[in-house]
């Protein structure tokens, strides 16, 4: 159109006929304009859109995330449940095939907890149960997990580390449960645990790592509880 205005600029005659090619050159300028502007709320209104979009979908991966989390944690302590335990020990195993590095394990279990359930209540040992959770991930490492085995058992898992560190690691969390003890009614109550402790030989798999923490542990049991024993 330009182009063609351009043409008839250079053809024209009079004044008059020039009036008419600049009133038309002004209309359709007009019409350029509005539609330009128009393109341009669209196109704002289009990122406004996809702002919205992106804040949605950011929104939507993070309570994902939370209920990943939530699927892989143990309802009553806040550490991992069992499917939580077994994708930790995996992924756990797996660097460690790789870096060709030491990875141990502590199965430990309250002592007496029957007893320390009957005296307090089901909800005093729920309490309890929070309370040495709270104590273990206060204690571990960033790299280390804790996870419920079942019942007032659970499993610690610490990467990159060797037999004297782990039960290092184990002798140093019974010290923690003397400081902090478990308050029930503004009552003190000291909560100790019996522990076994292995390091990951070769390729050995999951159930036989754990099965021999958990010897482990019955050994600590009868020999007097509140005891870390290495597993053989």
């Amino acid at each position: 159109k330009i182009e063609g205005y351009t043409r008839k600029i250079g053809g024209a005659d009079n004044l008059t006929e020039l009036s008419h090619i600049l009133d038309d050159i002004m209309h359709d300028t007009r019409i350029i304009q509005a539609s330009a502007l128009r393109s341009h709320e669209e196109l704002a209104s289009t990122r406004k859109q996809a702002h919205e979009a992106e804040a949605r979908a950011r929104k939507l991966e993070h309570e994902l995330e939370q209920v990943s989390e939530k699927m892989h944690e143990d309802q009553l302590t806040g550490a991992l449940n069992r499917r939580g335990m077994d994708e930790t020990l995996e992924r756990e195993f797996k660097r460690a095939g790789r870096a060709q590095s030491s990875l141990s394990v502590a199965l430990l279990d309250i002592d007496n907890f029957k007893q320390l359930n009957d005296t307090l209540g089901h909800q005093g040992g729920d309490e309890a149960l929070i309370h040495l959770t709270r104590v273990i991930k206060d204690a571990l490492r960033p790299s280390d997990s804790v996870a419920r085995y079942g019942g007032e058992e659970f499993l610690i898992i610490l990467p990159e580390t060797g037999m004297p560190e782990a039960m290092e690691t184990l002798e140093r969390l019974q010290r923690e449960l003397t400081k902090k003890f478990f308050l029930h009614n503004n009552e003190r109550k000291l909560i100790t645990f019996s522990a076994g402790v292995a390091l990951r030989a070769g390729d050995e798999d999951k159930e036989d790592l754990i099965g021999r923490a958990d010897n482990a542990m019955y050994i600590a049991k009868k020999t007097g509880k509140n005891r870390v024993v290495e597993a053989k």
